[in-house]
């Protein structure tokens, strides 16, 4: 009896530290293959005052450094990604846990990577600095993949009990996902936006045309949709919406505004009373024009004039006259920009891309698709006043490389580097720059790429 009573207790006191195992979060700190601040965050969190990393310091170098193109946590997932070829390095993949010593990264954060936009960084970091940020990034996103896969394991068995009790969310209809995301510049009917006809270059696709019907296969759609366009204004999404949402909103294009065999259009009943009383077809979106002269039923047959030529063989419109900026307008929020600190940030970090001169070729210029900006050229002299540089530094620029530095700089030091931008390169007279103006500790030569 005394026996059975053992077993019966001992059971228990096993299952309940199984139990807390898998709901208590500070078990996860000792979790084979957790990099030291996650530890660090979860040990927070859970109540418990974690020592600070003696890494920690090196994390605003990273961001003000690094991040713009390897992205926040290591991954490489970042704007720059789909602008660089070759694209910045992966640091939580099992193959740069495999091939990246210390002392490769030391060197290559150093002097460069040769045939890549990753350029040395001697003169503007000290060496202690170098070798600081490069132990930063081995031990914030760096891991044995062996115990990385024995931690998945862990967490695997964790996840499964959990999936049990999750409620599976419907999600959104493809005709939401659109709207709310691709009509900007698609348009509402597929066809391209007005303004993006002739203010984007390429201009976005026309989901209508007998063109995006014959190459657009739903796999390349489902790959743009979720790691976006090179050369193009087409962002990825992949960051904002789930795989599932992406597949639901490409088969809404296919269905809806592509027509192809096979696909079903959207027969939603609950559209939006505006877009009803805009276009009567709203109702009904699988009765409309399409183009090459096919109707379907209730629509109203096309016009000769409309049967002449299908959407994709008409001229394209004259590209539109430059549109001049007021050049006076001041900086916004009332601010006044320090060139002197402002031409100190641009040489330490802005020049590799738009080179020493603002002409736009740095250094890494020649690895970047599309090319940095040229502040000397005709169209940026005319339009880029001080509130649309400042605009641009902050918010970076989608479709691009150029990052959003606000995550990184007050308002007043994004300030002083439009200020330094706009009266050095912007204003300029086309004659030399000063000496003054383009001092850079840099090894860099003055306008080489």
């Amino acid at each position: 009896m005394n026996t059975l009573k053992y077993y019966t207790v001992y059971q228990r006191v096993l299952t309940g530290i199984f139990a807390t195992a898998l709901l208590c979060a500070t078990t996860a700190q000792a979790m084979p293959g957790m990099t030291a601040t996650e530890a660090e965050v979860i040990s927070t969190s859970s109540g418990q005052l974690a020592e600070p990393s003696p890494l920690a310091e090196y994390a605003p170098l990273y961001r003000q450094h690094c991040s713009a193109c390897h992205g926040d946590k290591g991954d490489g997932k970042s704007r720059a990604q789909h602008g660089l070829r070759p694209a910045p390095r992966n640091f939580t993949t099992a193959a740069a846990w495999q091939e990246l010593s210390r002392e490769r990264m030391i060197t290559s954060v150093t002097f460069g990577r040769p045939n890549t936009a990753m350029v040395g960084w001697q003169g503007r970091l000290d060496e202690s600095q170098i070798a600081g940020v490069v132990d930063y990034v081995r031990s914030t996103f760096m891991r044995d993949p062996a115990l990385a896969d024995e931690a998945g394991a862990n967490l695997a068995a964790s996840s499964s009990l959990l999936a049990l009790s999750t409620p599976v969310s419907s999600g959104r209809s493809g005709r939401t996902i659109y709207k709310r995301h691709c009509s900007a510049c698609h348009g509402d009917k597929g066809n391209g936006a007005t303004w993006t006809k002739n203010g984007l270059s390429p201009p976005p696709r026309d989901f209508t045309s007998a063109e995006a019907r014959e190459y657009l296969t739903r796999e390349r759609m489902i790959t743009s949709v979720t790691y976006g366009r090179t050369g193009t204004a087409m962002m990825p999404f992949s960051s904002r919406l789930s795989a599932d949402e992406i597949v639901t909103v490409v088969d809404y294009i296919r269905g809806d505004f592509m027509r192809v065999a096979g696909v079903a259009a959207t027969t939603d009943a609950t559209l939006d009373q505006d877009d009803i009383a805009a276009n009567p077809h709203a109702a009904a979106p699988h009765i409309r024009n399409h183009p090459g002269g096919e109707t379907t039923q209730g629509a109203t047959p096309l016009t000769a004039d409309q049967h002449q030529a299908p959407a994709s063989h008409k001229r394209p419109p004259p590209p539109p006259s430059l549109v001049e900026s007021d050049m006076t307008l001041q900086l916004p929020h009332g601010l006044v920009g320090d060139v002197a600190a402002g031409r100190e940030f641009y040489m330490a970090n802005c020049f590799t891309c738009h080179g020493v001169r603002g002409d736009g070729h740095g250094p890494r210029s020649s690895f970047i698709t599309p090319r940095p900006r040229n502040f000397l050229g005709e169209r940026a002299r005319k339009t880029l006043n001080r509130p649309a540089l400042f605009r641009a530094i902050a918010a970076g620029l989608p479709g691009t490389v150029m990052p959003s530095w606000s995550k990184v700089l007050n308002n007043q030091e994004i300030a002083d580097v439009t200020e330094f931008v706009f009266q050095t390169f912007i204003q300029h007279k086309k004659k030399a720059l000063p000496a003054s103006a383009l001092t850079t500790e840099s090894p860099v030569a003055p306008g080489k790429p």
